[in-house]
């Protein structure tokens, strides 16, 4: 038994199928772009504030009696976190820095970074906030 072919033309059917497929994968493209830049500015909030709390630990009391230099200031850890997001707009990010009793050793430092994220296609702005503590270890 012989199966036989009909011959049809396809002209301009993977025109067709372009125009219908291309646009929702260059969508999911964008989508996950955007979606990686939203975790990518998650992770510098982290960083900057685990960067800052680790910075306070190391300058505190213990550091200025030892060096001869002061210890770090609110505002030193401050400046140092703003220092730490690079690819954060610092006119956006807010730096708390706490320490539980005093910059003293076996005492605990936190330090909060909250970042007002202007948002991305389909991602709409929101606050990033991260909160580091460590033990003034210096």
């Amino acid at each position: 038994m012989r199966i036989q072919r009909t011959h049809r033309r396809r002209r301009g059917a993977a025109a067709v199928e372009a125009a219908i497929v291309l646009p929702v994968a260059l969508f999911l493209i964008y989508v996950i772009i955007c979606g990686t830049l939203m975790i990518l500015v998650a992770d510098e909030v982290a960083a900057a504030s685990r960067e800052g709390a680790r910075f306070a630990s190391v300058h505190g009391a213990q550091y200025q009696s030892s060096t001869k230099r002061p210890a770090a200031t609110p505002a030193d850890i401050r400046d140092y976190v703003l220092a730490q997001g690079i690819t954060l707009d610092p006119s956006l990010m807010t730096v708390n820095v706490v320490w539980n009793s005093s910059n003293r050793m076996n005492n605990y430092v936190t330090v909060e970074v909250r970042y007002q994220w202007q948002g991305l296609g389909p991602f709409g702005g929101r606050e990033f906030v991260s909160r580091s503590t460590m033990l003034v270890s210096y």
